[in-house]
């Protein structure tokens, strides 16, 4: 894995540990932990546009950053908030 952004540390039952390293999905969001040597395109993959690391679920979905949707968002709710 070539740039992953995080760490996390799961507790199950009866004491077990379970520790990976994730990434978020530049798409939606999602967390997606990284399986050790696993390949890139079974994690979901690179997304050509922007660049970025993309869950399972996004990659056949067109390039929308989740940035943009919340910048989006923020629009329709200035407009809403202005026309009453």
């Amino acid at each position: 894995m070539r740039r992953e952004g995080g760490y996390a540390v799961i507790f199950g039952p009866l004491g077990i540990q379970k520790e990976c390293s994730t990434f978020s999905c530049a798409h939606c969001n999602c967390v997606v932990h990284i399986k050790p040597k696993c390949n890139l395109d079974d994690l979901g993959g690179n997304c050509r546009l922007c660049d970025k690391l993309i869950c399972p679920k996004c990659v056949d979905l067109g390039c929308t950053p989740f940035e943009k949707k919340l910048e989006q968002a923020e629009a329709r709710d200035r407009w809403r908030r202005a026309y009453g």
